[in-house]
């Protein structure tokens, strides 16, 4: 049976209660609604197109056509006449869904999605999930062995990208609540099939499932959204706690493992996820999470490697390193089939490279000549004060990690002869007081000792 509606929050007190309880982060925002066409969107886009004479806000929606249903056409036009009718700009994403995907049609339908609301086209993206829906995403979570941030579910703000937030106005109404405010304004709305599939685990839970629970236990809702809101309350004590042990990791501006060391078994693996999360890395398999910490706490001054779904953290002199799947793609250099000679200054420039000041650095003769840019290799040799060095030794001396020192950018001359090492320094047959030194400003954190600026 599904529960009743309490007077304060009916269909009929709905627009008054989210007028009373409006944030006022959300003065002068652009919101753009994530608009499906279904019954939940569309009395968002209804409410909230009613309230922006009341409220400092411009009001859009995005709809996104995955092309998965035989009626995708059919839906953005509704959205587009619903649109009309209402004076709110539309804008009509077309996404392509890998149906081979390895995240299944539904995760790969949402991340696509994800994607097109992510884009910058406005400060807040209102989505028009209910508390039916918690609801569902609680049960999914448990019913998948979840931890504590999956069954604290979907929070009501949470940022999608640093300049844009997602906002969840109706999280705390019912849908039974949504359908009471759509007939009570003649709002239609579609209907899409394929929730009524119950092959889909979530369908399956919103069909079968939830109304066996809810017969036995009439106000399992309450009660599910009353645990949601307690996790929700620990996840952020222990988001403050992970924040507080990473300032103090990386105090000296790196992920200090000596530093790591000293914390718990529990917070240390906290903070491998935090730092994985962080750089935007996937999520990490428990038994890959759980191996990495291990070679971590039992080996001093450990060179080890975490492979993860986007990326790898490296492990090197006590320091952690993440660099995501596909980052040589800015060490243009390396790039074997682009012309990588010309003027060195222009080429530099090219390469993204800046001259920084040296009190022995390439002079502006030596700038204007022809040169080349390429990675460093075990044969190269650069000139110093002493005689010829490595310029490979001259990596392990700055303390650059191995997975770093093939990337490495040298300057030659036509000759191939080493000019400069980047970041690091130039040749003494081609030095100049005061001069420059090419620098790859992406690069400095790899230099360990000695210390760089």
């Amino acid at each position: 049976m599904k529960n009743k509606m309490n007077k304060g929050t009916s269909s009929e007190y709905l627009p008054d209660d989210i007028r009373r309880n409006w944030p006022d982060w959300v003065a002068g925002a652009r919101i753009e609604v994530g608009l499906s066409g279904g019954l939940d969107s569309v009395v968002l886009l209804h409410l909230l197109a009613a309230l922006r004479g009341q409220f400092d806000f411009t009001l859009q929606a995005v709809h996104v056509h995955h092309g998965l249903n035989e009626k995708a056409d059919e839906w953005v036009a509704f959205c587009e006449e619903l649109c009309s009718r209402l004076s709110v700009p539309l804008r009509v994403e077309y996404a392509h869904i890998n149906r081979q995907s390895k995240l299944g049609i539904e995760a790969a339908a949402r991340k696509e999605r994800y994607r097109v609301f992510s884009d910058g086209r406005c400060d807040i993206v209102a989505l028009a999930h209910h508390q039916d829906d918690q609801v569902e995403t609680f049960m999914l979570a448990a019913l998948r062995g979840g931890g504590l941030r999956a069954l604290a579910a979907m929070p009501e703000t949470r940022p999608l990208t640093p300049k844009i937030t997602i906002w969840r106005p109706l999280l705390h109404y019912s849908r039974e609540q949504l359908e009471h405010y759509a007939d009570k304004h003649g709002l239609d709305y579609v209907e899409d099939s394929s929730n009524q599939d119950s092959m889909f685990l979530r369908n399956w839970v919103r069909h079968k499932g939830l109304p066996i629970w809810r017969e036995r236990l009439p106000y399992l809702d309450k009660h599910i959204a009353g645990s949601v809101r307690a996790l929700q309350d620990e996840l952020a004590l222990l988001d403050e706690v992970v924040q507080q042990d990473f300032d103090m990791i990386c105090e000296d501006g790196f992920f200090d493992l000596t530093r790591w060391k000293r914390l718990s078994v529990s917070r240390r693996r906290q903070q491998l996820l935090h730092y994985s999360k962080l750089n935007d890395l996937g999520v990490p398999t428990p038994a890959g999470l759980a191996d990495f910490a291990r070679v971590l706490e039992t080996k001093r001054s450990v060179s080890a490697e975490w492979p993860l779904p986007k990326g790898k953290i490296y492990a090197y002199r006590d320091r952690l390193f993440a660099l995501e799947n596909g980052w040589d793609g800015a060490c243009l250099w390396s790039d074997k089939s682009r012309n990588h000679s010309g003027r060195l200054k222009n080429l530099l420039e090219k390469n993204n490279f800046t001259l920084e000041r040296n009190s022995l650095g390439l002079g502006e003769e030596v700038l204007n000549n022809e040169c080349i840019i390429r990675a460093a290799n075990a044969e190269d040799v650069i000139r110093t004060a002493v005689g010829h060095k490595s310029v490979w030794k001259v990596l392990q001396e700055y303390k650059v990690p191995p997975f770093m020192r093939k990337h490495w950018p040298v300057v030659v001359d036509t000759q191939n002869r080493c000019m400069a090492i980047a970041n690091i320094v130039v040749s003494v047959h081609y030095a100049s007081l005061n001069g420059f030194i090419p620098y790859f400003d992406k690069f400095n954190r790899f230099i360990l000792e000695p210390k760089k600026r």
